[in-house]
């Protein structure tokens, strides 16, 4: 069973996001670089999808389409993304100002920067609350409340206190709480556990899973890590090159994946890796000129399972199951 190219997979239910056939290219001085192409996914109400993929996939415009925080030199090929059934590629700036921050948060990658030095953490903590009429005493006891749900001791007296007096899993407990300062309906975190140690990751993802369940908040995770993917999302948008290659939910994906790029990626995980080995495994070739892309299967080039009709079309987005689909000819011919 296939549907038409680039069709998302996710059906049903109530979604705070909606991102349907979204293209996003960028004006160099070599060409025009087509970043995004066609891309489909949904964010079901509380629920958390994973956005995995090699460096350079898209991942990052994929986020800064949303937050409508692209750079001059982007252009909106196509496409729509509904938030909450809104489109935020048609709203002012006005409205989006209003809605960055209050209904879509971000937990950026490194807490090292993502404060302010020089402003204590109950300064920046209160400045956030803008919008709210409320007097400095019940903006500083929010505030102070938010550090307690996440984990920081003593949090009345530490908001007097400076980002440099924090650990690195302290200030990103700080960024989450900050995130989450105003409930939003979606949270979107950028890998932001990427700066910290194993065993401080360990803590911010459960922390993170138990925070989504009580704010009742979707999220949409990036992350290269399998692990911590696996571990926290309910379903797992793969990407390629500015494509979603395959999607489904989380278990299904990791134990049935059907698209070759995914299948190798899987095979790359060190967490995964039973026998001991001098070489880990890794996918050969390079990803391709997004200025000048191929004619078929952008995995094509790379793909040990590669046929006569890979190198000729792109696939559409064919189901391997009724959540589960993959954009490849060998879900189409199985």
């Amino acid at each position: 069973m296939s549907d038409k190219a680039g069709t998302s997979v996710n059906g049903g239910g109530e979604n705070v996001l909606d991102i349907k056939d979204l293209s996003i290219s960028f004006r160099t001085a070599r060409g025009t670089v087509r970043a995004l192409r066609h891309v489909n996914l949904k964010v079901p109400r509380n629920k958390v999808v994973g956005i995995v993929g090699e460096s350079g996939c898209g991942k990052s415009t994929l986020i800064w389409t949303v937050l409508q925080l692209l750079a001059p030199n982007a252009m909106v090929d196509s496409g729509e993304v509904l938030f909450e059934g809104e489109d935020l590629l048609t709203k002012p700036e006005s409205e989006l100002t209003n809605i960055r921050g209050q209904r879509i948060s971000t937990i950026f990658q490194d807490p090292m920067t993502a404060l302010n030095p020089v402003i204590s953490i109950g300064t920046q903590m209160t400045d956030i609350q803008y919008r709210l009429k409320s007097s400095m005493a019940e903006k500083r006891k929010r505030a102070a409340d938010m550090l307690a749900s996440v984990g920081i001791p003593d949090p009345k007296e530490r908001l007097n206190e400076y980002p440099h007096q924090f650990s690195g899993g302290m200030r990103q407990r700080i960024c989450i709480a900050m995130a989450l300062m105003m409930n939003p309906p979606l949270l979107i975190a950028d890998e932001p556990t990427t700066a910290l140690d194993v065993t401080l990751e360990a803590q911010i993802i459960h922390l993170m899973r138990e925070l989504q369940r009580d704010f009742e908040c979707s999220m949409m995770f990036v992350s290269h890590n399998l692990g911590l993917i696996a571990e926290l999302c309910d379903e797992v948008v793969v990407m390629y090159a500015g494509e979603v290659v395959e999607q489904g939910e989380v278990r299904d994906l990791f134990h049935n994946a059907q698209h070759p790029y995914t299948q190798m990626l899987l095979e790359c995980d060190p967490a995964r890796i039973e026998e001991r080995m001098r070489n880990l495994p890794t996918i050969s070739g390079s990803v391709p000129d997004m200025i000048d892309l191929p004619p078929g299967c952008i995995f094509a080039p790379r793909c040990p399972k590669a046929y006569d009709p890979c190198l000729k079309e792109p696939p559409a987005t064919y189901h391997a199951q009724a959540s589960h689909g993959a954009r490849c000819f060998l879900v189409r011919d199985a």
